[in-house]
C-alpha cells in the first residue's frame, strides 16, 4: 500500500502504518448464487403409417398420419462459482448471500446490502445500499487501483467505473492508463487521504467511495455527514500476502465480478504455492533475517506476527523478532538489533526513501557490524512495490524468495526489492 508517500505529512503518526503495510490471515465463507436457466424445446416427429384395405371390388387405400410432439424440459445448470467462495486467509471483511442480495461485512464492521439496479432493496435487512454494479467510484489507495487493474484484465471496462482518486497527482503511477486519464482529468485527483477536496468528492456524484482507516482519521465520519456511500478496505492490516491480496473479492463484488475475482485469486494462489515448494524441495539452509527501519534514532521492527514475518516464515526463513508478539511494528533498541541481528544474512529495510548503505548507517552506525550490511546483502523496496507488487502479489513473493535464496532461481530478478550498495 501506498502509506509511505502518504506518510510524508503525518510520517509520525503514521510510521507503523507504512512499514508493516499489510496485516491478518483467517477463513469466511461467502455465498454466491446458483444459477438457473429452463430450456424450452419444441420437437416435431413425422410417423408414416401405411394400410391397405381391400374394399369388394378389390381396392388398395394408403393412409399417412402425422404425429407432431412437443416436448418441454428444465435444465438446471451448474453454477459456474462455487456454491461457498471461500475468503480462506483474510478476517477483515465478508460476503455473504441472504435471499438473493450480496451482504457485505467490511473492516469497520459495517454492513453494506447491494442490490442490484432495477431491484428493490430487501426487508428484513438493515445497512446501507449500494446499487451494483457501481458506475462511478472513487478510489482511496494506489493499491485499491491495483485490485482495479487487475481484475481489468478480466474486464477491461472497470477503469472506465472509477472517476477519482486520493492522491492521484502525489503519486508517480506505474499503471499508464491511470496515469493518462489523470492528465487529462478523466479520474479526478481529490487530494490526500487526511484532507481531501469534500466539494469536488460531492461533486462526482460517487455510487461508491472505497477508503481505508488510520489512527486520527476523521474520513469515515465525514462520508457519514455528506451521505456519501463507502466502504473500508484496509488491506494493509492483513498479515499474509494472500490475505491481502484476498481482498480483491471485496472490490470485485461491487462490479459484479465475483466470478473474476475468484478465478485471479486462485491462479495467484496456486503460483505462490509453486514458489513456496520450489523452496521446501530445494534443500537450501533457512536464511536468518532482520526487518527494520531507523527514524530519527529510533529502530523499527516488524512483529513475529506480522505481515513480514509471516512472509518469510511461508518461506522457510528465520525471522529473528519471530518471538515478539505483535502484528504490527515495535520499537528496539540498538543493543537488542545487534544482539538478534549480529549473524543476520538478509536485512530488509522497508522503504523506497533510501539509496545506499550510507543512507541507513548514518542513522545508525552500529548497524555496520551486521553480516549482512558487511556483506551487501541488504535490500531496500524498490519504487513499484505498492502498486505493482500488490498487482502482481505472487511475483512479490517470488522477488522474495529471490532474496532470501540467491540460487533458488538462478538469474532470476528481484524486481519488488533493490540492493543496496555503499
Amino acid at each position: 500500500m501506498s502509506l509511505e508517500r502518504k506518510a510524508i505529512p503525518i510520517i509520525a503518526a503514521l510510521l507503523a502504518i507504512g512499514f508493516i503495510a499489510g496485516l491478518a490471515a483467517a477463513a469466511l465463507t461467502p455465498v454466491i448464487p446458483q444459477r438457473v436457466t429452463t430450456l424450452t424445446t419444441t420437437q416435431t416427429i413425422v410417423t408414416t403409417r401405411t394400410e391397405a384395405y381391400t374394399a369388394p371390388l378389390e381396392r388398395t387405400a394408403t393412409l399417412t398420419v402425422t404425429t407432431t410432439f412437443r416436448l418441454t424440459e428444465t435444465v438446471r445448470q451448474p453454477p459456474r462459482l462455487p456454491l461457498e467462495l471461500e475468503v480462506k486467509y483474510s478476517k477483515l471483511f465478508e460476503i455473504k448471500l441472504f435471499d438473493g442480495y450480496k451482504v457485505v461485512r467490511d473492516a469497520l464492521n459495517r454492513t453494506l446490502i447491494l442490490v442490484p439496479r432495477g431491484r428493490e432493496p430487501p426487508s428484513g435487512l438493515s445497512g446501507l445500499i449500494v446499487y451494483t454494479p457501481v458506475e462511478r467510484v472513487v478510489l482511496m489507495s494506489a493499491t485499491h487501483v491495483a485490485l482495479v487493474e487487475r481484475l481489468r484484465e478480466h474486464a477491461p471496462w472497470i477503469l472506465d467505473r472509477v472517476v477519482g482518486i486520493m492522491w492521484g497527482r502525489g503519486y508517480e503511477w506505474y499503471f499508464e492508463d491511470v496515469a493518462e486519464r489523470l492528465s487529462r482529468g478523466v479520474i479526478r485527483d481529490v487530494g490526500p487521504d487526511y484532507s481531501p477536496n469534500f466539494e469536488e468528492l460531492v461533486a462526482l456524484k460517487p455510487d461508491l467511495v472505497i477508503i481505508y482507516t488510520f489512527p486520527g482519521s476523521d474520513l469515515p465520519q465525514r462520508l457519514d455527514e455528506l451521505k456519501i456511500p463507502y466502504v473500508v478496505n484496509n488491506e494493509y492490516l492483513e498479515t499474509s500476502p494472500l490475505g491481502r491480496f484476498e481482498w480483491i473479492k471485496l472490490i470485485a463484488t461491487f462490479f459484479d465480478l465475483d466470478e473474476e475475482a475468484y478465478r485471479i485469486f486462485a491462479e495467484v494462489e496456486r503460483k505462490v504455492g509453486v514458489v513456496v515448494d520450489d523452496v521446501r524441495r530445494s534443500g537450501f539452509d533457512a536464511p536468518l533475517v532482520c526487518w527494520l527501519m531507523v527514524y530519527r534514532g529510533t529502530v523499527y521492527v516488524a512483529g513475529g506476527e506480522s505481515f513480514p514475518a509471516n512472509a518469510l516464515r511461508m518461506l522457510g526463513a528465520r525471522y529473528a523478532f519471530s518471538d515478539i508478539k505483535s502484528t504490527g511494528s515495535v520499537t528496539v533498541n540498538i543493543e537488542e538489533v545487534l544482539s538478534r541481528c549480529r549473524d543476520a544474512d538478509v536485512v530488509v529495510y522497508p522503504t523506497s526513501f533510501v539509496s545506499s548503505l550510507s543512507d541507513i548507517l548514518s542513522e545508525a552506525p552500529e548497524l555496520k557490524e551486521i553480516r549482512a550490511f558487511k556483506e551487501g546483502m541488504v535490500y531496500a523496496y524498490s519504487p513499484t512495490i505498492y502498486q505493482l507488487g500488490y498487482y502482481d502479489t505472487e511475483g512479490w513473493v517470488r522477488s522474495l524468495a529471490i532474496i532470501l535464496y540467491p540460487n533458488l532461481y538462478p538469474g532470476g530478478e528481484a524486481r519488488y526489492f533493490v540492493r543496496l550498495g555503499g
